[in-house]
Order: structure tokens, then C-alpha cells, then sequence
């Protein structure tokens, strides 16, 4: 297997376990104390009917969003643009909470201003991060040689 394909595998552990994270932290998947297999089972089935839209919606971002510029090597030079990590769950999720309150707490217009502030602050962020991917990962491929 080549070196490139190593790195990438290394970089979905780290999504496994931020989906598992997801579950348990933003979801409340392990706030339970039930003591009866069926209200367990009910608390279970809420979590996950919650994280269910929102999954949804980030993976058909990330259906409609080409991929990040991954590099060739160790010594490939920096693409012009790195494109756009896709929308993570944490982050719809932290989008919709914050939705819900403006809308819910602001007139209108105030309220669309300041969406529409935080949706170009997430769609920078997501620039960003492809861009430390790029190069945390051609690190990677130049410490490895």
C-alpha cells in the first residue's frame, strides 16, 4: 500500500471516533441511568432520532461538496485553493441550536444578519481546516521518510 493510502486510513480513525464522541457528548446518548431494558432502549432511540437529521444533513453535503485537495507527496507544492472540509455534524448541529435561539430571540432582520454572519464564519472555518489537513498531512508524509 502506498504511503498516501496510509495517511488517509490514519485520518478516518479520527472521524470514528469523533462520530462516537458526537453520540455520547452532544447527544446524550450516555446520560441515561435507566435501570429496565426497555427505558434504556426508549432513551437510546431518542438519542439517535435526534442525531438522524442532522447526519443527513451533513452527508448530503458532503455528497454535493467535491473533497478537499489532498497532496501528492512530501514535496508537493500548496494548490491555489484547498477547498472546503464538509459540513460535520457538530458543526449542523451547532448551526441549527444557533437558528433556533436567533430566531426564536430577534426580530427578523437582525436575525438573518447574524445567520447569515455565522454561516460565512463556518464555510471560512471549513476553508481552514482543509488547508491544516494539507499540510498536517504532507507533515506527516515528510516525517515518515
Amino acid at each position: 500500500m502506498a504511503l498516501t493510502g496510509l495517511v488517509k486510513i490514519a485520518g478516518i480513525r479520527r472521524t470514528a471516533e469523533e462520530d462516537f464522541a458526537n453520540g455520547k457528548n452532544a447527544f446524550g446518548l450516555d446520560h441515561t441511568q435507566a435501570r429496565r431494558h426497555r427505558l434504556w432502549r426508549r432513551h437510546v432511540v431518542l438519542a439517535m432520532a435526534t442525531l438522524a437529521p442532522l447526519s443527513v444533513i451533513a452527508s448530503l453535503d458532503r455528497r454535493d461538496r467535491p473533497a478537499p485537495v489532498l497532496h501528492a507527496g512530501p514535496t508537493a507544492e500548496p494548490p491555489a485553493d484547498f477547498g472546503q472540509i464538509a459540513l460535520t455534524v457538530t458543526e449542523a448541529r451547532r448551526l441549527f441550536q444557533l437558528f433556533i435561539a436567533l430566531m426564536r430571540d430577534l426580530p427578523t432582520a437582525p436575525a438573518v444578519r447574524r445567520i447569515t454572519l455565522r454561516l460565512q464564519w463556518s464555510v471560512w472555518r471549513r476553508h481552514h481546516q482543509a488547508r491544516a489537513r494539507w499540510y498536517h498531512c504532507r507533515q506527516h508524509l515528510t516525517d515518515l521518510d
